[in-house]
């Protein structure tokens, strides 16, 4: 599977969400009585209900049924590509107190900035990603990422600038960035109650640019 592919499958994804939606929502129509799934469709002497359509609502919920089934096998399959995608390199895991370059990157630039505790509060209510691997001389490694850094921003992706944040979604916006192929990627981490900005510049590959480490979903620290 390519990164195509894979776009096309959390495209699928998000129209059987779309459609599992739509038909909750009729379940939950006035006229059918908000009966949702497991709502009864006989009254209290054992028949069928007359107030409400129960053709259509046993169409609905097989329908919502079949849905989430094929929902659970593209999650499987998104799942198994970015597992894939992060184990192509070989990972080498550094502790932070083994990091001779301390808050500096290779070049000896510091990318700290003195926030305020506005500041801080926001980028952990905006915390998406974790980055729990890194590859040596790597261009991530390169710019000064550490293991075990909290990720608020990465290039123009924001969470609060993204209505769901689901994680395949902040994933797909973080696959689509990179579609477009950035020179520069800046991205902003808070680490030990500090705030960090560096520069990663992509190498580029047969397979797409290439970054070396690797960000796990994670939900805010607040």
């Amino acid at each position: 599977m390519d990164l195509k592919e894979f776009n096309e499958l959390v495209k699928k994804r998000d129209e059987i969400e779309n459609e599992i939606n739509e038909n909750l929502e009729f379940l939950e129509k006035p006229e059918n009585k908000n009966v949702g799934m497991k709502g009864k469709l006989i009254d209290a002497e054992g028949f069928p209900r007359n107030d409400i359509d129960i053709y259509s609502i046993r169409v609905a919920r097989n329908k919502i049924i079949c849905l989430r089934n094929d929902y659970i096998d593209i999650n499987k399959k998104i799942e198994e590509y970015l597992h894939k995608v992060h184990s192509t390199h070989p990972i080498i895991r550094v502790e932070r107190n083994k990091n001779k370059n301390g808050d500096e990157n290779l070049n000896g630039n510091k990318m700290y900035e003195e926030p305020n505790e506005e500041e801080i509060e926001h980028a952990k209510k905006n915390i998406f990603a974790i980055i729990d691997e890194i590859i040596d001389n790597s261009p991530s490694h390169k710019a000064g990422l550490k293991i075990n850094d909290y990720v608020y921003q990465f290039g123009d992706v924001k969470k609060d600038e993204i209505k769901d944040d689901d994680t395949v979604c902040i994933l797909k916006k973080i696959s689509d960035y990179m579609s477009n192929n950035p020179s520069k990627i800046e991205i902003k981490i808070l680490r030990e109650e500090k705030i960090y900005t560096y520069c990663i510049f992509p190498n580029k590959t047969d397979k797409g640019l290439y970054i070396g480490c690797h960000l796990t979903p994670i939900k805010n620290l607040i």
